[in-house]
């Protein structure tokens, strides 16, 4: 497990750089705010179809191949983006980085292989701590490396660095990293209906439905978070980037080292509730921020929610989940959740321009609302 979240953290690194400057670097070529979230919703559009196909092709023919694969692919966005040229360019390269990301249910299907059911919740949290690390240093890394006043040109070094960070973990992957032990029997014959039956049955429709609304409201915090910083606290590209930092030890501290023990002690069903109502409390707080300390506090509820949240709903669904149909499931999962990581951008978008910076979050905690109400109902029926 340690090398592939070493290698997942390393990738990470890479694009820690890019997220919290991206937007900045789409204004460099006179991007309005809608068309920075559309630049988002592009990358995850990439990924409606590719989580499904990396998932079920790493049942085919193995995690390891799938993820070395999407590593290398991942590093040549990043070397594109960096030499863009022009808004349309970073939109195409943008996509190619979707399509890579799609390796994230390759990575869940993963530690589903090498964990028991009653494992996958701390699992699941130990990668979202990866996760978190890798945006603890990418976007510290940014920073340095972006200026304090940056134009077109000053986006390739990030870039660049980005790219060869990626790469790196690629010869890591290769000599360290073997496919798991445990192997599932896994389907090479599988007809439609068999993957259909193994998506839609075991209530795993609505942990679907659960994540796809939680999707929605994350996304449309992060797609607008360094637009809203900018106009509400007024900080660049180098304030945002460390703003990234704080919330990434945040996020590797709540789901590296607590989401696992919590599990134990609460259950999911509790933890899932308290996620759920952090994040929705943050969301519909934003209105009340004015300065770093507001934000520190709206930020710790917005990393409570996304930690508790995330790695809950993918532990369910890995354990309602065949095991010859991990990465089918997981591809599924991440397929529908890209759906909101597309819509929520350009609407928040649009919420920001027509009816204020505050708007996109505050709809996003109304959004939140439903998943409040699913875990509370979860949490009174597990009940002792």
């Amino acid at each position: 497990m340690f090398v592939l979240l070493l290698i997942i953290f390393i990738d990470l690194v890479g694009f820690g750089i890019i997220l919290p400057i991206l937007p900045f670097y789409a204004q460099a070529y006179d991007a309005s705010a809608v068309q920075i979230t559309l630049l988002v919703s592009v990358h995850s559009g990439a990924q409606i179809i590719s989580s499904l196909v990396w998932g079920r092709l790493s049942d085919r023919h193995g995690r390891k191949v799938i993820l070395l694969l999407t590593l290398s692919g991942g590093a040549c966005a990043f070397v594109w983006f960096g030499f863009a040229g022009s808004l349309t360019a970073l939109f195409l390269a943008r996509g190619l980085s979707g399509v890579m990301a799609g390796n994230l249910a390759v990575a869940q299907a993963y530690l589903a292989d090498i964990s028991t059911p009653e494992e996958r919740a701390g699992a699941m949290g130990r990668l979202g701590g990866a996760f978190g690390l890798g945006f603890v240093v990418g976007p510290a890394l940014g920073a340095l490396l972006i200026g304090a006043d940056p134009g077109p040109a000053d986006f390739a070094l990030p870039c660049l660095v980005a790219a060869a960070i990626s790469m790196a973990a690629v010869p890591l992957g290769f000599f360290l990293l073997r496919e798991p032990d445990k192997k599932p029997a896994r389907s090479r014959t599988a007809n439609l209906a068999q993957l259909r039956a193994a998506v839609l049955g075991n209530g795993i429709p609505r942990i679907i439905s659960l994540n796809l609304l939680l999707t929605l409201s994350f996304t449309a915090l992060m797609a607008l978070l360094p637009l809203w910083c900018q106009a509400r606290l007024g900080w660049g590209a180098r304030e945002v980037s460390f703003a990234y930092v704080y919330i990434g030890l945040l996020v590797a501290f709540l789901q590296g080292v607590t989401v696992g023990p919590l599990t134990r002690s609460l259950g999911p069903a509790r933890l899932l509730l308290i996620g759920t109502v952090s994040l929705s409390v943050g969301l519909l707080s934003v209105a009340l921020v004015d300065g770093i300390a507001g934000f520190a506090v709206i930020a710790l509820l917005f990393c409570l929610g996304t930690s508790f949240c995330h790695p809950t709903l993918t532990a369910m669904l890995s354990q309602r989940a065949a095991d010859e149909h991990q990465g089918t499931v997981m591809g599924a999962a991440n397929s529908v959740a890209a759906m909101g990581r597309i819509a929520a951008p350009p609407v928040g978008g649009l919420l920001f321009v027509q009816a204020g910076p505050n708007w996109p979050m505050l709809m996003a905690g109304l959004i939140m609302l439903p998943v409040v109400a699913a875990a509370a109902l979860m949490s009174v029926r597990r009940s002792p």
